[in-house]
């Protein structure tokens, strides 16, 4: 044990100055691919950059710049109904970063997004510890109204330090189900549930062995319970199993999806800023069990994860993704392109590490993913339609009249009020104290439009 941390400390030191060497060099920006400059066929006069020297031209040569188009015109967007039901996983995967900190609670409530699906039914949460190969996440029957599924949803690691150490260590060959550590190597034959039409074989395929071990751990807690879920909610039920997963969740979803097509259960993944699982024997098995409507690898610019670990390190991505080119939330179905091949350079590869971005690029899918609190935004929205509906602003002058005879102010005493009420229902204090910030920032903003010499 004590030599297997030292080793992860080593690593971690090291992956900075690795990344840093290799990172610059394993892909070149998209606008090195046309020469430095972005060149379309497009008709029509209009200015833009054309070129191969990267220069302004226009004409038949030229491109129209809009600010509401992507520039990556190479690739096709995605239809609004795919990008709406990407969007909604966003939003189911986020919820299990409640796991190992407030908790998911019966019948499906939450201090994230849990209310925003009311005909979800908890069936159990999984934990495995936050140290070596961590797994956690939750289990969940989604009822009518809603899509019939049996969801899976694995959450990312406990922190930026074991982030980091886990993508460093090395490769182990990937024997697949059973042979994976439910049976002996010596039994390994071809499963009479596989999907696939060879022999359930994996040549010359290494998995990433701290990705391994946390599904293998996970397994452990959960697999009876999926099995029971697909006998009588799948097969008699036609409920879907969708499996779901952001960061290095998403790739030990991606190994469970793989034993999950060899049990036969049928499985939709979705992940959202996966790192590489193995190398590309792994990432070719993987794309001949999957196809583009029951695997979707999610990317965002800037994500450094899914160029993680580097090509130089035996690496490799695989099919079946879908690349955010906006950098901020939220993204419209214009800026979701569907890519082309393990190591699409339009996409996420054509991208450069940058460790900082683990902040902000790796957690904007759709949404700010990674932490279990409210969504204050939508609550203060919300609250304030109430409130204009209901009539209230006369109650708000009465409280705050002499200082703000417009009554605006009042208003959003009466607001605060309301959504205090509603987060104060699960016992919130921290996000109690966030919306009466939120109050006072506009408060200071007003004063200050309000000081402003006018221009």
């Amino acid at each position: 044990m004590v030599q297997r941390l030292l080793k992860r400390l080593i690593l971690f030191l090291l992956s900075p100055i690795l990344i840093f060497v290799f990172g610059e060099q394993q892909q070149r920006p998209l606008g090195d691919l046309t020469g430095g400059g972005v060149s379309t066929s497009s008709s029509g006069n209009g200015n833009g950059k054309g070129g191969s020297g990267g220069g302004k031209g226009s004409g038949s040569g030229g491109f129209d710049i809009n600010a509401h188009l992507s520039p990556y015109r190479a690739r096709d967007n995605i239809s609004v109904d795919l990008f709406n039901e990407l969007e909604e996983l966003a939003r189911i995967v986020d919820i299990s970063y409640c796991v190992g900190y407030s908790g998911i609670k019966a019948p499906f409530k939450c201090l994230s997004r849990c209310e925003e699906f009311p005909s979800f039914q908890l069936i159990g949460t999984w934990n495995t510890g936050p140290y070596l190969a961590d797994s956690c996440g939750y289990v969940a029957l989604s009822h009518p109204p809603a899509p019939k599924r049996i969801i899976m949803a694995f959450r990312g690691t406990y922190s930026l330090s074991n982030a980091i150490a886990d993508l460093s260590l090395g490769k182990q060959e990937y024997l697949p189900y059973p042979s994976d550590g439910h049976s002996t190597p010596s039994m390994f034959s071809s499963s009479s549930n596989n999907s696939t039409d060879d022999d359930g074989k994996c040549e010359d395929c290494a998995v990433h062995s701290g990705f391994l071990e946390s599904w293998r751990q996970a397994e452990k807690l959960i697999g009876e319970t999926v099995k029971g879920l697909v006998e009588v909610w799948k097969k008699e039920r036609g409920y879907e199993l969708v499996l779901v997963g952001h960061s290095l969740g998403g790739a030990v979803a991606a190994l469970a999806g793989l034993e999950f097509v060899a049990k036969g259960y049928g499985p939709i993944v979705t992940t959202f800023g996966e790192p590489k699982i193995g190398n590309e024997a792994l990432a070719n098995y993987l794309n001949n069990r999957f196809t583009p409507a029951t695997y979707r690898r999610v990317t965002h610019v800037d994500d450094p994860i899914p160029l993680l670990p580097l090509n130089e390190w035996g690496f490799s991505a695989h099919k079946t993704e879908y690349y955010i080119t906006k950098p901020d939330t939220p993204p419209s179905p214009r800026d979701v392109l569907q890519c082309e091949g393990n190591d699409d350079k339009e996409c996420v590869a054509g991208g450069k590490v940058n460790v900082l971005q683990l902040f902000w690029a790796h957690r904007d899918y759709f949404h700010r993913l990674g932490v279990c609190l409210p969504d204050l935004r939508r609550i203060w929205d919300e609250t304030k339609e109430a409130v204009k509906a209901e009539g209230e602003k006369e109650e708000g002058k009465e409280e705050e009249g002499k200082e703000d005879k417009g009554g605006e102010k009042g208003e959003e005493k009466v607001v605060e009020r309301r959504a205090a009420e509603k987060l104060d229902e699960d016992g919130d204090v921290w996000a109690f104290e966030q919306v009466e910030k939120v109050v006072n920032s506009r408060n200071r903003n007003r004063r200050r439009e309000r000081r402003a010499p006018a221009l």
